[in-house]
């Protein structure tokens, strides 16, 4: 009788195991596709900037600019169906393992069920280096210059104004022809004071 009884509660398990197995798949398939804008693919567009930058050798310093462009990003819908019925699932877990079976199929049934349909692009606010470093020729520059203190003297900071050449050089040496003090400088230019590269003067190199 117990033997008998043992086995109706093992086939009743069995059954129910069977039953509820794939509930969660069939239920995902069933449902609807629910929508969500999505950045898709993105690209480089136009040159909008450049980053700066500098060398020193002696007195003699050297700008460079880099290319920056945009970054373009395409907007896109995205479709795909909700998974369901991750309850059943659990229970599922518990007789033999169908649940893994099932939630893998559920997780099948999301990606088969995704559409994608691009909108547009558009030019994101981010950048990236679109080009190699070339010199920054025939740029006009302001140069902030603060002196170094000697003996406790302290002498006042002051700008001037000056032009790189075709190879984006800038003679310090001719700028500062009568300095005999290391000057600490800040060079920037003339159109945008943002983009400051520091350099360091030592008189007499």
């Amino acid at each position: 009788m117990n033997c008998n009884l043992k086995k109706l509660k093992i086939l009743l398990a069995l059954v129910l195991a069977l039953s509820l197995s794939g509930c969660a798949s069939i239920l995902t398939e069933g449902g609807p596709l629910k929508s969500t804008l999505e950045n898709g693919k993105t690209s480089v567009g136009d040159v909008v900037d450049y980053q700066y930058s500098g060398s020193i050798r002696g007195n003699v310093g050297f700008l460079y600019k880099t290319p920056l462009c945009a970054k373009v990003i395409e907007k896109v819908r995205v479709a795909k169906k909700d998974p369901r019925g991750f309850s059943f699932i659990l229970g599922e877990m518990v007789f033999f393992g169908f649940g893994f079976y099932d939630m893998t199929r559920t997780r099948a049934v999301v990606e088969e069920s995704k559409i994608t349909v691009p909108l547009a692009q558009f030019e994101s606010s981010e950048t990236v280096v679109c080009g190699d470093k070339v010199p920054a020729a025939n740029e006009d520059i302001v140069i902030f210059v603060r002196p170094a203190v000697v003996g406790g003297d302290k002498p006042k900071n002051y700008t001037r104004q000056a032009s790189t050449d075709e190879n984006g050089v800038i003679d310090f040496n001719r700028i500062f022809p009568d300095e005999t003090r290391i000057l600490n400088l800040n060079v920037w230019l003339a159109s945008d004071e943002s983009k400051a590269i520091s350099f360091q003067f030592k008189p007499g190199l």
